[in-house]
């Protein structure tokens, strides 16, 4: 699979022995953290098959619909992007910590990490004048059930500035009532700690007030997730259009592989 806007790269399939009339084509305008509806998303629906590949479409689809018809009042990634931009520009915290409380979104937080500072991390309008706010934040995260014993001991009493997101199963998939009571328990229990804190007196006390988020489903499906994927783009591109800059570009990245080609930026 290639883009068409290299002939360099374009005939490298072949060269690598695949057949001309094997090779997919992508848009040039199809950027790489936005691709996996594109081809790309062939290597996905080999993995997973396509029941759960088209299941993962209309999952996305659903999310399209909500983003294009849904007043702004009720519109979910509106309102995230909202929430975003208040912590960002008005509460003066930079950082987005991702708590996904189910391994199967381990790698989630990773995923949002590029969608989220690559699309965001500008600092030109796309007129091309310079910004005069905070634009994008410092994403990173990871699965709930570790983090609680890895770098929240950070949040719950550090004197970070940061905004926390949860995503909370009501159901692991493991068939086990107890286990699913607990993760959920853990991962409320968690967002209120951030949220009420504790006076507790000298080291056992926490300030609280940090800004929590708890996104809750009830299971991770395809359709589930290709409406959680599409949430997230759809978040990005509202705080991209309020910022007023461009989150299709990436010319910081694209100057890095200029000079390791030995180009000229």
């Amino acid at each position: 699979m290639q883009h068409r806007g290299s002939d360099r790269l374009r005939y490298s399939v072949v060269q690598f022995g695949i057949a001309e009339e094997l090779r997919f084509s992508i848009r040039d305008w199809v950027g790489g953290r936005y691709s996996l509806w594109s081809a790309v998303g062939l290597a996905l629906a080999l993995g997973i098959g396509m029941e759960h590949f088209r299941a993962l479409l209309k999952g996305a689809r659903d999310m399209d619909r909500h983003f294009r018809d849904t007043p702004l009042n009720r519109n979910l990634p509106v309102l995230a992007a909202l929430i975003d931009i208040w912590n960002i520009n008005f509460q003066d915290s930079h950082s987005l910590v991702v708590l996904p409380y189910t391994q199967r979104l381990a790698r989630l937080p990773d995923y949002l990490q590029q969608l989220f500072m690559e699309s965001l991390g500008k600092a030109t309008t796309r007129d091309g004048q310079p910004v005069t706010h905070r634009t994008g934040t410092m994403l990173w995260g990871g699965a709930g059930s570790n983090a609680q014993h890895a770098f929240m001991q950070l949040l719950h009493q550090g004197t970070e500035t940061f905004a926390a997101e949860f995503l909370v199963p009501a159901d692991l998939g493991l068939d086990d009532a107890e286990l699913n009571a607990m993760n959920q328990a853990n991962a409320l229990a968690q967002a209120e700690a951030l949220a009420a804190g504790c006076d507790a007196g000298a080291h056992r006390s926490q300030p609280g007030n940090h800004p929590s988020t708890v996104i809750a489903f009830e299971s991770v499906t395809p359709t589930l997730l290709g409406s959680l994927l599409a949430f997230y783009e759809h978040r990005v591109f509202t705080a991209a259009m309020i910022w007023g800059i461009n989150p299709f570009d990436q010319f910081g990245v694209e100057l890095g592989k200029q000079l390791a080609r030995g180009e000229k930026g």
